[in-house]
């Protein structure tokens, strides 16, 4: 695993370095502009680039950019802060092609802000591996399911009244958003409830970009609010989103702050779980890219309580292929297909 660092910060290369070095079997070289990241691109092979979000002269996103048209297939992933407009940028970033983003040490304890750098790092080195592996490692193996129950009947058709899209999403999540929701029909009938795995702030921004390149209303969730049709819900970071039946009869959406389901909050397990109480008519389940298994229950779940009809994307288009993967091993997608035609087929689905 050959790791390339560029920071315009002698200090920022120092520490990514020293986290880098717990990567087993890693060999990091470390650089301090994107100029002199893509002359060392042209003659030595690296297997993911760890760029800084700000720096003078090329920017990390002006430097992603050409680093994309030469090196399509590397993993690049965004070194970034936790601020506004950090995040902001960032999301850009994850949407042109960044496989990810580590955050900079932010705790007051070094010890500890260290260590937190070191597993963001091994994370990421992971999935740069899975990438860069023939297309049979790129099965991620999911986690043994807490799915007891068997598997529903399949169904022949999508339920001819869904009253919700649900989507859940993880690594490569706003690049496949960006495909997917400005396709979408602002006609749509239904609302959308969606689920990124993606820290608090960082949901906040991906809503307001994907609100801008789409004819859907797209915002972060709150609490207490009722879904209408054409409008994209994200669950925020940091938070479980939750929906039910109110007195009136209306979906509803609920924040909380349970404890973390397959090692996520928020959860897409959470999401569809709570669906399934709601008494539905039916509903579109959609399982995007990202590492893990969270969806795979959820979507198990709804299929026993209501007609509903499971979109997983396919292995070839996944920045990741493990949540998708989890859906179609335990035979609950209904669909499996490229990211460049759920879209489509979300409008095709409502006749749109």
């Amino acid at each position: 695993m050959r790791i390339l660092i560029v920071d315009d910060s002698a200090l920022y290369r120092k520490l990514l370095s020293d986290a880098a070095s717990s990567v087993p079997g890693g060999e990091t070289v470390a650089v301090s502009s994107g100029e002199l990241a893509l002359k060392r691109l042209e003659s030595e092979k690296f297997d993911l680039v760890l760029l800084d979000v700000f720096m003078n002269q090329l920017s990390g996103p002006q430097t992603l950019e050409k680093l994309k048209v030469a090196h399509p297939q590397l993993s690049v992933v965004m070194v970034s802060g936790a601020t506004g407009r950090d995040a902001e940028i960032t999301v850009g970033c994850l949407a042109h092609g960044a496989m990810d983003f580590i955050s900079k040490p932010s705790s007051s304890s070094f010890e500890s802000g260290m260590e937190a750098l070191k597993a963001d790092i091994r994370r990421v080195s992971t999935l740069a591996r899975l990438r860069g592996a023939s297309a049979s490692a790129l099965h991620v193996a999911p986690k043994p399911s807490t799915q007891t129950a068997k598997a529903p009947i399949k169904r022949l058709q999508p339920p001819p009244f869904p009253e919700l899209i649900l989507i859940g999403v993880s690594t490569g999540g706003p690049n496949a958003l960006s495909t997917i929701l400005p396709i979408i029909s602002p006609k749509l009938p239904v609302p959308i409830l969606l689920v990124q795995h993606m820290p608090a702030t960082f949901t906040k921004s991906l809503a307001e970009q994907l609100d801008k390149i789409s004819s859907l209303s797209i915002k972060e969730a709150i609490n207490g609010e009722i879904p209408m049709p054409g409008e994209a819900h994200i669950a925020p970071g940091g938070f479980h989103l939750e929906i039910f039946r109110n007195d009136a009869g209306k979906i509803q959406t609920r924040l909380t702050s349970s404890p973390h389901v397959q090692s996520c909050r928020p959860s897409v397990d959470v999401l569809f779980n709570s669906a399934a109480k709601c008494n539905l008519r039916g509903a579109i389940a959609i399982i995007l890219t990202g590492m893990g298994c969270d969806g795979a229950d959820g979507v198990a779940t709804l299929q026993h309580a209501l007609p509903t009809w499971c979109i997983a994307q396919d292995a070839s288009t996944s920045t990741v292929y493990g949540m998708p993967q989890a859906v179609a091993q335990r035979n609950l997608s209904d669909e499996i297909l490229p990211l460049q035609e759920i879209g489509p087929r979300i409008n095709k689905l409502f006749r749109l």
